[in-house]
């Protein structure tokens, strides 16, 4: 009896099916040669030693690509292309009958993978060059910053001190049980008790938070002492990982002493997370959240569809970002004719520059203007001011509810970038994909194929 497979028997008819899909649309709407070409191929794929790898460069951004798209987890992912033929040919390649992957990390590798080698900045060139033709309005760019917040706990000066005692003294407890000494005498269950009851009390004083955090501090400074003993007499390694996470207790230790006993009034690049030493506040000043914790984006949106002109970790202002939005721009797409911003932009020095260079702003003017083009500049400024409040903030609630940015849930700093950047262009391709999609409706209603006749009127 023969065996049919559910893939059939024709590869280049099943690659067709697929292009005619939504999952087909978006495949065709990603420069995969381009992105691929200035990431080396890993070391497993080169030396031919083992196993074949599943999955090459561009099937590793293909997985980022079907992630955030369908909002699912790494293993939730691996099990989806393990049964779905679309998403195996969206990564260019084709399980066998019977084959299953089982490393439920491959999208967590490929992620880091891509962190190291990725260059976002030439990635979004081609991305935009790849998109151009598919865009109408291209000199019209509109400018705003968000902030896309890590998936981290919402930090308190006593909850941080004492999670930098349980990693110091967790630390500790190993190192001497590695050389054979005694467990270390200080009393950590005191401390924890006394702790915990501070954070299940209803009513948290300050009174009683000053008092609590003044003895964390004390423990703490204890326990990096007898750390730094251990250290001295004895040696031992640690990962490049545990190296930070301890480097970060150290300075949260100093930071948090200075701030308690007046020595400073502020805390300049004030630790939040041990595990994420890079993560700073972001003072947003909104109703709901005064302070986000994560990477702060200042984006150029041109019909549509963003780019990323500048992530950090730390805070910045924007405003001081409009002429690199504008130089960008023209680099994407050509000449800039206007632009879109909010009032935090409409600093003097970008009302100057924007003048020189013959671009019409949203900004409300200054000083006395003439009758005549009142009434016209008062209409372009609405119709500006209404494309940014419109596409360009909505832009922001769309990848945050639909496409993993709500909260980033990576591990480390490059990989929280590459989670924000595949988040952000992936929301694009949908889009462009969308446009292509209706292009190919538009053009198959507009010249129908010919109609077959029937078999009796052709005989």
């Amino acid at each position: 009896m023969r065996q049919f497979t559910l893939l059939g028997d024709n590869p280049q008819l099943l690659h067709q099916q697929f292009l005619n899909t939504a999952l087909g649309y978006l495949y065709l709407s990603i420069p995969w040669d381009e992105l691929a070409a200035k990431i080396p191929p890993p070391p497993s794929s080169l030396s031919g030693l083992g196993r074949k790898p599943w999955f090459d460069v561009k099937g590793g951004i293909a997985l980022q690509i079907l992630k955030h798209n369908y909002q699912l987890s790494d293993a939730r992912l691996i099990e989806h292309v393990n049964t779905n033929w679309a998403m195996q040919l969206f990564c260019g390649m084709q399980l066998k009958p019977g084959q299953k992957i089982n490393d439920y990390d491959l999208p967590s590798d490929w992620r880091v993978y891509l962190g190291q080698y990725m260059d976002i900045s030439k990635a979004q060139k081609q991305l935009a060059k790849h998109w151009k033709p598919h865009m109408e309005q291209t000199q019209t760019a509109g400018t705003d910053a968000t902030c896309y917040e890590s998936y981290i706990e919402f930090p308190t000066d006593v909850k941080l001190v004492w999670k930098g005692c349980e990693e110091l003294y967790g630390h500790i407890q190993k190192m001497r049980k590695t050389k054979k000494l005694r467990p270390s005498r200080v009393n950590y269950p005191l401390r924890k008790k006394e702790y915990l009851t501070y954070q299940k009390s209803r009513k948290k004083t300050s009174k009683a938070e000053k008092k609590l955090r003044k003895k964390l501090l004390k423990f703490l400074a204890r326990l990096i002492q007898q750390f730094d003993d251990l250290m001295k007499k004895q040696v031992f390694g640690f990962s490049k990982r545990k190296q930070k996470r301890i480097a970060a207790v150290m300075q949260l230790y100093r930071q948090q002493h200075d701030k308690a006993y007046g020595i400073i009034e502020k805390i300049e690049n004030r630790i939040v997370n041990i595990a994420k030493e890079y993560i700073r506040p972001i003072v947003r000043g909104k109703e709901v959240k005064k302070v986000e914790f994560g990477a702060k984006v200042n984006k150029l949106q041109v019909d549509g569809i963003s780019f990323i002109e500048y992530l950090s970790y730390d805070a910045f202002n924007e405003g001081t970002r409009l002429q690199s939005t504008v130089l960008m721009h023209q680099e994407y797409f050509g000449k800039c004719g206007q632009v879109s911003a909010d009032k935090i932009y409409a600093t003097n020095n970008n009302r100057t520059y924007c003048r020189k260079k013959g671009i019409v702003t949203s900004f409300q003017p200054k000083g006395k203007q003439k009758q005549e083009h009142i009434e016209q500049a008062a209409l372009m400024r609405q119709l500006l001011d209404k494309e940014r409040s419109t596409r360009l903030e909505g832009s922001f609630g769309n990848e945050k509810n639909h496409y993993l940015l709500e909260k980033v849930n990576a591990r480390t700093k490059e990989t929280e970038t590459i989670w924000i950047f595949f988040g952000i262009h992936t929301a694009n391709a949908v889009n462009i994909a969308k446009r292509m999609q209706a292009k190919e409706r538009e053009r198959d209603h507009t010249h129908p194929p010919p109609t077959e006749l029937p078999l009796k009127q052709a005989a």
